[in-house]
């Protein structure tokens, strides 16, 4: 039996490759679910690993103010969206429940991830506008279908799954309220195919302290991405940027 052991080894590689092939194949079967062009600030590029042969991006979406230190009001993510995925928000908003609000776990949900749109204009003016991803959430559903019938355009908006938090705010002086925030999405990141590769990896910076948060620069490429019928995203094409000349 002892012989047959690399034998089943191989067999089992293999067979995970044909399964992990044919999810992937079902994926991208069809029209694209989304289809968005992002830049350097949505797909952030690591820095240079010796010995990582693969490359991948990560999502970045934002903006981080979303998080909730300075808000004076929970936004669009308020206690109805939260209790439509599932949080309960059914106790009343005292001292005596902050406790119970601020220990919930996050929950998993999808959210719709909207590029560029009504909302990142409105706020524009706190924005870094070399590093702040200009994609951000708009709306979250424990159910993608509803997601996608309320936001149809598929050239601006992505639906994907997300991890989402709920958030307990009392600022003196005002009257304490709940939000909701995206935490993640997931993947949270996308693998770059070997024919584009080569294009990115001029670009990395070396790995060691200061590699992270990146320069400020402009985004230096935009990629296609795609996302399918399981709402996984794939890579379909790499440009790179001109920089803007210098004034």
């Amino acid at each position: 039996m002892r012989r047959y052991g690399p034998w089943l080894a191989a067999a089992l590689v293999v067979l995970s490759n044909l399964a992990a092939w044919r999810v992937a194949a079902l994926n991208r079967s069809g029209e694209p679910e989304a289809m968005l062009t992002l830049t350097e600030r949505e797909l952030r590029l690591p820095a240079k690993q010796a010995e990582n042969t693969a490359l991948t991006l990560s999502i970045e979406f934002g903006p981080p103010r979303q998080a909730g230190a300075d808000v004076d009001a929970p936004g669009w993510f308020d206690s109805a969206k939260l209790e439509a995925v599932g949080f309960d928000c059914s106790r009343p908003l005292t001292a005596e429940n902050a406790e119970y609000y601020r220990t919930r776990p996050p929950r998993a949900a999808y959210a719709a991830l909207e590029y560029e749109g009504a909302l990142w204009r409105e706020q524009l003016a706190p924005l870094d506008p070399l590093l702040d991803s200009h994609l951000l959430p708009i709306d979250v559903d424990d159910d993608p279908a509803a997601l996608r019938a309320r936001h149809p355009d598929t050239r601006a908006v992505a639906v994907m799954a997300a991890t989402v938090a709920l958030r307990y705010v009392a600022k003196k002086g005002h009257p304490p309220f709940l939000m909701g925030r995206v935490t993640s999405v997931l993947p949270p990141e996308i693998h770059v195919p070997r024919e584009w590769r080569g294009v990115l990896e001029g670009l990395q910076s070396e790995a060691g302290p200061g590699a992270w948060p990146p320069p400020q620069h402009e985004p230096r490429f935009r990629v296609t991405v795609s996302w399918g019928k399981r709402l996984e995203p794939w890579i379909t094409d790499v440009q790179l940027l001109t920089p803007t000349p210098a004034r």
